[in-house]
């Protein structure tokens, strides 16, 4: 069995990883740095993967971190299609799935997270797509010309899919898999869209522009099972309705890769629990992105940020203290996402809201407003834009001083008056 030892040891080969790395050689630029990613390609940016790649508008050489020659020039040791199997955490090893041991002085697990799978009948058929990576995207584009050349008919062509989720990529997807001309069926199992970061006044309007965009979206029901011959050829959801598809789409939610602490005491509840420095319970090692559970002091509690931004946020902390800096977590988590011509952005902590309060109209098109998620002590936990000509800046300080709102509603609503008169 091989052994080599290393200063760095990165576990994850995507953007958490990425940044970490490039954090690490901004203030250590000699000691050993190995990434280990589990598959074939170098980081790469995964949002786009359902939006302008899909669409043919981003070629593959767009997505990646990183130039090709970057992990050359700056002495880093990328290995692709291996994953660390086995840590050792008493001995500061990994056991890689080729046998070969490798051990460090800092670890830094950036494993990310997989996407769940369906449960019910018929979910093992073929033409069921998962997306994650970009394999699942080319796998995903062959089926889409297939579809549009050979699939049923609809108004505007061939080629029939269903959605299942109508949470961020759900609804990402609807509108990529729209513009490329297939019909589009979105199955939401909640009352509207997006509803695990939105109210009912911005899922309702989401719902609503996805239909006038020629999306058929069914709130409040859910797929019951999947048939077809011998592939997903149709969805029949709860009230036995039946949607015809060519293919079908699932997005599910994810799950945290976190199989390589079995045998070790790092703490973990559903993700890696680290603390402001992205340091978990065993002080060599950290954990950042998808996978882990980061210490938000303005929450005061662990949270699962998996987003794009958080990855680069919490992975160049985690580099940068890996290589005796020290940062700390200390931003107002952030995200955007859309479909079409629609764009909102996210600030803060859904889970503690426990009334919305709507700044601006929901009518129009294309309309332009703000949900402000109020906790129950009366701060702003989160707030979500929506359209353009917001004041981003202002909105994201609401989140960021937790505003106190109870008294001043009336005023927070109207988007005549600046939120900075609140601050």
């Amino acid at each position: 069995m091989s052994h080599l030892h290393v200063k760095y040891l990165l576990a994850g080969g995507g953007i958490t990883s990425s940044a970490a790395a490039v954090a690490i050689r901004c203030l250590d630029s000699a000691n050993s740095v190995l990434m280990i990613g589990q598959e074939i390609n170098r980081p790469y940016h995964r949002p786009p993967l359902s939006k302008g790649y899909l669409r043919r508008q981003e070629r593959h050489d767009d997505l990646f971190t990183l130039p090709p020659d970057w992990f050359d020039k700056n002495h880093v040791e990328l290995r692709t299609g291996r994953r660390v199997a086995h840590l050792d955490t008493a001995r500061s090893a990994a056991t890689l799935d080729d046998g070969s041991e490798i051990s460090y002085d800092n670890l830094l697990l950036a494993t990310g997270a997989s996407a769940n799978r369906l449960t019910l009948p018929g979910a093992s058929l073929p033409n069921i797509f998962y997306i994650r990576t970009i394999d699942d995207i080319e796998r995903l584009g062959h089926a889409i010309d297939k579809a549009k050349a050979e699939g049923r008919t609809h108004a505007r062509g061939r080629g029939r899919v269903a959605v299942i989720g109508g949470g961020i990529l759900g609804v990402e997807m609807t509108g990529t898999l729209a513009m490329l001309g297939l019909g589009v069926d979105l199955v939401v199992g909640p009352k509207h869209p997006w509803h695990r970061f939105a109210g009912e006044p911005a899922g309702r309007y989401v719902a609503r522009y996805l239909q006038r965009h020629g999306v058929n979206v069914h709130n409040s029901r859910r797929a019951a099972r999947l048939e077809g011959d011998g592939r997903v050829q149709r969805i029949v959801l709860d009230n036995d309705q039946t949607i015809d598809c060519d293919f079908a789409i699932a997005t599910v939610g994810t799950h945290v890769n976190r199989e390589i602490l079995r045998g070790t005491q790092i703490a973990a509840e559903n993700a890696i629990l680290v603390d402001e420095r992205c340091r978990t319970s065993d002080e060599h090692v950290y954990a950042a992105g998808d996978c882990a559970a980061i210490f938000d002091p303005l929450f005061g509690k662990h949270r699962n940020i998996d987003h794009a931004d958080n990855a680069v946020v919490t992975g160049t902390i985690a580099g940068t203290n890996m290589a005796g800096g020290d940062a700390r977590y200390n931003a107002v988590s952030v995200y955007t996402t859309g479909a079409f011509e629609l764009a909102a952005t996210i600030w803060g902590e859904a889970r503690l809201v426990d009334r919305r309060i709507v700044r601006g109209q929901t009518s129009g098109d294309p309309a332009s407003f703000v949900e402000i998620g109020i906790a129950a002590d009366g701060r702003i936990a989160q707030v979500l834009a929506i359209g353009q000509g917001h004041d981003s800046d202002a909105l994201r300080k609401l989140v960021e001083r937790r505003v106190q709102v109870n008294g001043n509603e009336e005023q927070l609503k109207d988007p005549n008056v600046p939120p900075p008169t609140f601050l």
